[in-house]
């Protein structure tokens, strides 16, 4: 008789099947990272099924839920260190993913019924701000974006906005993005009373690293965003500011937005932050270095890759028009059996229902570089342009991917051990 009942037994051994078949992958969508075995720890803790609330005061023990004071102290050494890390003064962490404090922003930071601009879905902005921003009563209207450029048309903006009054809030929210906005152009434009909302999901860890702009030095008000795309740390989120004003509004609205905000989660971004200390400057430029290598690598086998007259992309992501050689689908169905993972998904500017974005920031947190950016762009190529079996080419992306996480390495060991113990011998 097993400790664990069959059913979990069962639900256990897909997930470890799931998790086996992808170490052997090479993951490069944009949205996903690795996170460490230290920051996956916390998840088998006590930590994982606590509340943890802080005191009336600042550093008091709450004794509506004692015992929690550790948990608590983490979390606000946590928010110091990252706020250190955006250059903010303010910091909640209480968001549980990027949407969460999406919508926590766009309540606190724009009243209903007043007007809000945001980027439309086909210009790269995120397909819920308009939904929960409409919801929420604000008029939502679309930022114009220059194609050729990939980013914000201010001449654009400033002959819509002519004289009339200035929107409320400006929510910046691309999850398409390859280039930075010039923040302190838009800020001459809506003005001093506008607030400026960087929503900063895709390039939390560059700007910690400092490869990417500084929203909060540059002009944005506030700056939000998830944990787990460039920044290496749990599915959590966080909202950021220098205003003191804004930072309350943007706690009262957080706590009625999220009650509980999972403190094995908070732990792991602690333990993301630190590492992000460690390591950020380099991952953060080796990441933006590996994204423009790989795009140069792949323009110059014949890919059509968007921005190329800018140098390809400033962060992370690539966008690869594919029409070209064939479907965005069938060419991620085809990546996928020669053991790559990517977004299909629609791009702005290209006239095709989709393409492939690329992101290089796991790879890159990972340990890949120069040589294995060069052999991915091989593989890429022999895949899609040169008409090659998949499975043949699958050997090579294996090794790519053993060599960033060896079977051997400690949290392979770590999961066997935890698997052993829950009654699954041998599965990872």
């Amino acid at each position: 008789m097993t400790r664990t009942p069959p059913d979990a037994l069962a639900a256990l051994s897909q997930a470890a099947a799931h998790h086996a078949a992808g170490r052997h992958r090479l993951h490069l969508v944009p949205s996903e990272n690795r996170l460490s075995l230290a920051a996956r720890l916390p998840h088998l803790m006590d930590a994982a099924v606590r509340y943890a609330f802080p005191g009336p005061e600042d550093g008091s023990e709450n004794w509506a839920w004692p015992g929690r004071q550790d948990l608590v102290d983490v979390e606000q050494a946590a928010a110091v260190r990252l706020g250190t890390q955006l250059g903010a003064d303010f910091m909640n962490l209480r968001p549980v993913s990027g949407v969460s404090a999406l919508t926590a922003a766009l309540s606190a930071l724009a009243k209903p019924w007043t007007v809000a601009y945001n980027l439309a879905e086909r210009d790269g902005g995120h397909g819920s701000t308009r939904f929960i921003g409409t919801r929420l009563g604000l008029q939502m209207k679309d930022l114009p974006v220059d194609p050729a450029t990939c980013t914000l048309d201010l001449d654009a903006l400033a002959r819509l906005l002519g004289t009339g009054p200035r929107p409320e809030l400006v929510y910046l929210d691309a999850f398409m993005c390859l280039f930075p906005v010039d923040l302190q152009g838009l800020r001459e434009i809506v003005g001093p009373e506008t607030v400026i909302h960087y929503d900063a999901s895709h390039t939390l860890g560059l700007i910690a690293g400092g490869a990417w702009q500084n929203p909060l030095a540059e002009g944005a008000d506030t700056l939000g965003g998830s944990t787990h795309k460039t920044y290496p740390g749990p599915h959590k989120g966080l909202l950021a500011t220098n205003d003191a004003g804004l930072a309350a509004r943007l706690d009262e609205h957080a706590s009625h937005f999220v009650s509980h905000h999972h403190p094995a989660d908070v732990v792991a971004l602690a333990v993301a932050a630190a590492e992000m200390d460690e390591r950020g400057p380099a991952y953060a430029h080796a990441t933006v270095a590996n994204a423009r290598r790989l795009g140069a690598a792949l323009a110059g086998r014949g890919f059509t890759v968007c921005g190329e007259k800018a140098g390809f992309t400033d962060c992370h992501q690539l966008w690869i028009d594919i029409a070209p050689l064939m479907d965005a689908e069938d060419a991620s169905r085809r990546l996928f059996e020669a053991g790559i993972v990517v977004n299909a998904i629609p791009l702005p500017h290209i006239t095709a229902p989709a393409g492939l974005r690329l992101g290089v920031q796991e790879l890159t947190w990972a340990g890949m570089r120069e040589d294995g950016i060069d052999e991915l762009a091989e593989v890429f190529t022999a895949v899609l342009r040169d008409g090659q079996d998949p499975a043949a080419a699958e050997a090579r992306t294996r090794a790519l991917a053993e060599a960033l996480a060896p079977e051997t390495g400690p949290g392979e060991k770590v999961l066997r051990v935890a698997l052993a113990a829950a009654g699954i011998g041998g599965a990872a």
